[in-house]
């Protein structure tokens, strides 16, 4: 018994106090010794728990079929996926505080944090079928008068940002936390919206996908706290990055590595 009190609960979760959180970094750094003499005994192969916070499209669409393949090559690792981050900050708290290993963030984030780049998407323009822009250069123009639905997230911001430089003059008619709901308020208001395109797949029927005018990307990258060693949670980390590279996804229309 430690007799410290380790969390804070409220009525929405759960939360290390500042005691919690230096006894939960102690007890990984007990795990990421026992991790490094396992992985020095097995010549190699990977064994032990790692835990992965993203978003749910790259947890969907990138994690998935990575987490798989990394599987079949080390039978003996275990990767948990925690999905629940919609936001970078929620990333970089939950790495933070130690109830992930490792997480996916766009870039910038905060310091504290080793970064590994990881892939890249683009931001497009989702609409309509029967409102698609005839020509890219007259975009704006032609969507004038869309309603647009936007993203509440601060890489879509960024990516707005670089589309009102490019002449885009429409005002947010809605602001949404979630894509899937955005891409159904398009096929309703046949309204647009700009979303990373990545997060829109699977495309619902009638929606189409226009490249900007101006190139706007969402950079991905994985983070891990500086101040842990980590050894197998590093050695994960790059072979992520390399499975990546093997796979389908790196020829895709919508995620290239970074």
């Amino acid at each position: 018994m430690l007799g410290l009190r380790l969390f804070e609960r409220s009525r929405t979760g759960a939360r290390p106090t500042e005691a919690g959180a230096n006894v939960i970094s102690k007890a990984r750094e007990a795990l990421d010794v026992l991790d490094a003499i396992g992985i020095a005994s097995e010549n190699h192969v990977l064994r032990g728990t790692v835990r992965i916070g993203a978003y749910r499209s790259v947890a969907t669409h990138l994690l998935t079929p990575l987490v798989h393949a990394l599987g079949k090559r080390h039978p003996a690792l275990r990767i948990e996926i925690d999905d629940a981050c919609d936001e970078r900050e929620a990333v970089e708290r939950a790495v933070r505080d130690g109830r992930v290993d490792l997480g996916i963030a766009h870039l910038p984030v905060a310091s504290g944090f080793t970064v590994t780049p990881f892939a890249e998407d683009d931001y497009v323009v989702v609409v309509t079928s029967q409102h698609t822009p005839r020509s890219t250069p007259a975009m704006w123009t032609q969507l004038a008068n869309l309603p647009f639905l936007e993203l509440k997230c601060s890489g879509a911001r960024r990516a707005l940002e670089t589309c009102r430089a490019s002449g885009m003059t429409n005002r947010s008619a809605s602001s949404f936390s979630s894509e899937s709901t955005i891409l159904a308020q398009i096929v309703t208001r046949a309204g647009f919206s700009i979303l990373p395109r990545l997060a829109i797949e699977p495309l619902p029927k009638g929606l189409t996908v226009v490249p900007l005018p101006s190139s706007a990307v969402r950079s991905l990258a994985m983070i891990r706290r500086s101040d842990r060693r980590g050894t197998l949670v590093r050695i994960v980390a790059v072979e992520l990055r390399t499975a990546l590279g093997r796979t389908h996804l790196a020829a895709s229309h919508f995620v290239r590595p970074a």
